[in-house]
């Protein structure tokens, strides 16, 4: 196999990774945008959505191209010397690793995965026991607590964040 198909194979994987995370953040500076100063909190219409959505793809296969072209000239230019690149190779399997890793680390950190807040345990609490609201007092009071409220936005209930998180 010629050096330059190899780069291309060897670089597609955390080249896709790498393609899609360019595609979530120029979806979400798109999204962004569109919130801010076009739609705001009113109703998008779906043309909105759908144009987000091919962007999305645009920029996937877009940038996913542009890295394996990126590949195929470094084995191009790597061709000329007899042993393969350790460094390359190295680099190849680290961003692998890495990409989805800063990917799941991001989830973690924002509290898509992982174990929920104290927060998040507060508002499932007080909407499943029929309270249209939760809150929680400031962090530095020291205080645990979870409160819920009324439809008025009334303080109902007041209980202790251990309870809640059993619950």
């Amino acid at each position: 196999m010629r050096r330059r198909h190899l780069y291309v194979f060897m670089f597609s994987v955390p080249g896709l990774f790498a393609s899609l995370l360019v595609s979530f953040a120029v979806f979400g500076a798109a999204a962004g945008v569109l919130w801010l100063f076009v739609y705001g909190d009113e109703a998008w219409p779906p043309l909105a959505g759908h144009i987000l959505m091919v962007l999305f793809a645009v920029t996937a296969v877009g940038s996913w191209f542009l890295l394996m072209r990126l590949a195929y000239a470094g084995g191009r230019r790597a061709e000329a010397s007899e042993s393969l690149n350790r460094a390359h190779v190295l680099g190849a399997v680290l961003a692998t690793v890495a990409l989805p890793l800063v990917a799941l680390f991001h989830q973690w950190r924002v509290g898509n995965i992982g174990p929920r807040t104290e927060g998040q345990a507060c508002m499932d609490f007080c909407t499943t026991k029929g309270f249209s609201a939760s809150a929680m007092p400031p962090r530095n009071s020291g205080e645990r607590t979870c409160i819920c409220l009324d439809a008025q936005g009334r303080e109902a209930a007041t209980l202790p964040i251990d309870e809640v998180r059993k619950f």
